[in-house]
């Protein structure tokens, strides 16, 4: 790929003006697909009684401002696209820039409307998903064909640097085993189960993410000693965390989901434990331990995991070179769609 890469680490491309629109406080895939192909990139969050009309504006402004070329909003919700095929067709009419929607799974498992996210889809440049069995979901409820892209393995070089210059987080001392448990407290993650294994694991210590504001209140009331709820994190202590830990854990569900957490492992050259649905034993083939949802086979991975943590790293090691090779390709060739279709 062509161009300059500035101080923060972005690929600069003349003229390119591309914005990417994330309704959220962060996202490692908005970030490393930004990064890549020089995008400027805009995380947008309020209150969320103000959401939509606040960030609607908010969006509408940063449109007029810098009259991007190539859109990319991130989905659900699917009112940022919304939003930016109004800027297209009212405001820019004459340029009318491509909007790309980049489709994560609730956009289609749990759509504000059906109607509506089909009419904004098909009027879109196009769309990106993280793996086939999604593009076919996305083709079978939709019959809109996606482009698969997955997520790029997060570069955390700058963090483990300004890591090694603070206090990070504070692991528990006593623990025998530590794994970190990567959750938003979402609809999709079987943490009962987690809660269960924690109860026959009483020297492995669970570090849940996530803001328990958003929990079943009712599972935390059974929460064993050994299971920390760390809050939300910075992406710094966060990512601390997720490198002090001996494995890292990231359940769903969900069949068509790639988890961010698995990335992050691969990052780290983490081992992993993950589920066992198919685009991820597909893509964590190495490195990994993939289990159904239980929390029998979560204890039995976790025990796994302790007699072949430097095993399971070496292959991360591995399986980092190879995905980072592959999504360094795909990336270009994205790019080049982006700017010359």
């Amino acid at each position: 790929m062509q161009g300059n890469i500035n101080k923060k680490g972005y690929l600069v491309r003349e003229n390119s003006r591309i914005v990417f629109l994330v309704w959220d406080r962060q996202s490692v895939r908005a970030y490393g697909i930004s990064k890549h192909i020089g995008a400027s990139l805009h995380f947008l969050s309020t209150s969320p009684r103000l959401m939509r009309p606040v960030l609607l504006i908010k969006t509408l402004k940063i449109l007029k401002k810098e009259r991007p070329r190539i859109i990319i909003c991130q989905s659900p919700p699917i009112a940022c696209a919304f939003i930016a095929m109004v800027y297209r067709h009212l405001f820019a009419w004459m340029s009318k820039p491509k909007v790309i929607i980049d489709l994560h799974t609730g956009a289609i498992s749990r759509p504000w409307s059906k109607n509506l996210s089909t009419l904004i889809m098909k009027q879109a440049s196009a769309n990106i998903v993280t793996n086939k069995e999604f593009q076919n979901d996305v083709i079978q409820n939709y019959h809109i064909k996606p482009l698969v892209l997955e997520d790029p393995i997060p570069d955390f070089t700058d963090i483990l640097l300004f890591a090694k210059n603070q206090e990070g987080y504070k692991i528990v001392q006593k623990a025998f085993f530590n794994v970190a448990v990567i959750s938003s407290f979402a609809y999709d993650e079987p943490l009962k189960a987690v809660f269960d294994a924690a109860l026959q694991l009483p020297n492995v210590y669970f570090y849940i993410t996530g803001d328990k504001k958003t929990a079943d209140q009712k599972l935390l009331t059974k929460k064993s000693d050994n299971i920390i709820i760390t809050g939300f994190l910075d992406y710094n202590t966060y990512v601390d965390l997720l490198q002090k830990v001996d494995v890292i854990m990231d359940l769903t569900t969900e069949s068509t989901s790639i988890v961010s957490g698995g990335y992050e492992a691969v990052a780290l050259e983490q081992p992993l434990i993950t589920s066992n649905s198919n685009p991820l034993k597909r893509y964590f083939n190495k490195g990994t331990i993939c289990i159904s949802n239980t929390s029998d086979e979560i204890r039995k991975a976790i025990m796994v995991a302790m007699t072949k943590k430097e095993e399971l790293s070496k292959e991360m090691h591995q399986l980092k070179i190879e995905r980072t090779k592959e999504w360094e390709e795909k990336i270009s060739n994205f790019y080049h769609l982006l700017t010359n279709s």
